[in-house]
């Protein structure tokens, strides 16, 4: 199994350029390719929203992401000449949800924004990662809008806690478990004795050549996604590898969750599965 073919979300602002960034970093590591989707989400104001709304608003709002598309694709084709990285770009109108789940069939790997960003409109990019990755059958990377310092995947620790989105984010995370310097098996929980609850897993991937640890952190006053964080922080993360929504979203969305508090934050570039 490997890379071959990464899709990231392309949208301006700096936001937009710590995707693309990662990106380019991604498929530099792995001989990948690119594909640069551009999404002008075109979906009709609600009825019960025109009359608060300027006449001609979305006319409006259309052009304008028209132009600032072919702003972005004229950034990404300076980067692609710049790095020889084979990038196709794609400019699409529509939902954007439904467009980015239909085109993420067809690529290995997805590439997302945490949010827009400060300096770009909010608009439908609202929560956009932890929609897709339900949606999308692949696995989704979500950079935080504030981009990362460096490459990224040299250090990757994996948010264990034998739930099936969890098998199944460590088996997506394979192509860049398979290379990175260090892995770490987390789980978070009560004391244990005599086990450590990620050692199946860790033992797992040592036979696919990962170099790979195991280690529990014990929940004491903290959310299980603040150990996660702080974890991450002390082995110095690149990539955190985790399951998404491993219970119900509603149930996460109104009681909380840790897929929710990530996403909220994202302390590193998450990998998240469903």
């Amino acid at each position: 199994m490997a890379i071959r073919n990464i899709l990231f979300h392309a949208f301006e602002g700096d936001a937009g350029k710590a995707v693309e960034d990662v990106a380019y970093d991604l498929a530099a590591q792995h001989g990948a390719s690119l594909t640069a989707l551009s999404i002008i989400d075109n979906t009709p104001i609600p009825a019960y929203v025109m009359p608060y709304v300027p006449a001609n608003l979305a006319e409006t709002y259309v052009d304008e992401a028209r132009t600032t598309s072919q702003t972005v694709e004229e950034r990404v084709r300076a980067r692609e000449k710049s790095t020889g990285i084979e990038t196709e770009w794609r400019a699409r109108e529509g939902d954007i949800r439904a467009v980015f789940s239909q085109h993420a069939h067809y690529t290995d790997l997805c590439v997302l924004a945490q949010g827009a960003g400060h300096d770009v409109p909010v608009g439908p990019a609202l929560n956009l990662p932890g929609d897709l990755v339900l949606s999308a059958g692949r696995p989704i990377l979500v950079v935080p809008w504030k981009g990362v310092p460096g490459s990224i995947g040299s250090r990757i620790m994996i948010a264990w806690n034998g739930s099936k989105e969890a098998a199944r984010a460590v088996h997506d995370a394979l192509p860049l478990l398979e290379t990175a310097d260090a892995v770490k098996v987390l789980t978070v929980g009560p004391e244990q004795t005599g086990h450590i609850p990620g050692a199946e897993i860790a033992g797992h991937l040592a036979r696919h050549g990962v170099r790979v640890e195991a280690d529990h952190a014990i929940e004491r006053d903290m959310s299980t996604s603040e150990s996660l964080a702080a974890e991450a922080a002390d082995f110095a993360a690149d990539v955190m590898v985790c399951g998404a929504w491993g219970h119900s979203r509603v149930l996460e969305t109104v009681l909380g969750g840790v897929t929710r508090d990530l996403l909220h934050e994202v302390p590193v570039p998450l990998l998240l599965s469903h």
